[in-house]
């Protein structure tokens, strides 16, 4: 198996503001975006660098504002917290949790379709769904080609019956065993697998 078809181990690392609901907290809105880290220590970083800011929603996650404003003694307690895996602040009727987990990912990667280690290889016999969208209009309306177990030929890919050109040099992007998607002419396509109970 080739490494980057293989799950890596990661730490995640969640931020979030909590606000005291009937039956004990309840979520306001996730501060940070999804994030993984090499390491606890870079997460542990990367958590102290959000907690010395604002602690305002990321612009990539939302457009909410910190509920309140913490004091040095408070993000030191919150830190202080954090570094044993989880912590909760209690705040007045608000809250700041915050997680370091550990996780097993498999990272996106690009390689050309003629590449053995193409991420649409790891698809290979396996049941999935293709989509295509068209490139110059992203609001447009994804359009199911085909489902089915896909075969790769050395002229491109067949799944359930249809078949699909592909340059060798195509650049495909995506995760092993997974989904794997690559511009072609005037469309996106996009290829994912199927679990056990999709039609």
């Amino acid at each position: 198996m080739y490494p980057e078809w293989q799950k890596r181990r990661f730490f995640e690392l969640h931020l979030a503001w909590l606000v005291q609901g009937p039956k004990g907290y309840d979520l306001l809105f996730k501060v940070n975006p999804y994030s993984l880290y090499r390491s606890r220590e870079e997460a542990l970083e990367a958590a102290k660098a959000l907690v010395e800011g604002s602690l305002d929603q990321d612009p990539k996650v939302g457009q909410n504002r910190a509920p309140l404003r913490l004091e040095e003694e408070d993000r030191t307690r919150f830190l202080i917290l954090l570094e044993s895996g989880k912590a909760l602040l209690p705040l007045d009727r608000y809250a700041l949790y915050g997680e370091v987990a550990e996780v097993e990912e498999r990272l996106l990667f690009r390689a050309p379709f003629q590449d053995p280690k193409c991420p649409i290889r790891s698809l290979e016999g396996r049941r999935v769904r293709l989509l295509k969208t068209p490139l110059n209009d992203p609001e447009g309306e994804s359009q199911e080609l085909a489902r089915g177990t896909l075969r790769l030929l050395p002229e491109g890919l067949e799944v359930g019956g249809f078949h699909l050109p592909l340059p060798p040099e195509t650049p495909i992007e995506g995760l092993a065993y997974e989904e794997a998607f690559f511009d072609l002419g005037p469309d996106h396509y996009y290829l994912y697998a199927l679990g056990e109970g999709d039609g």
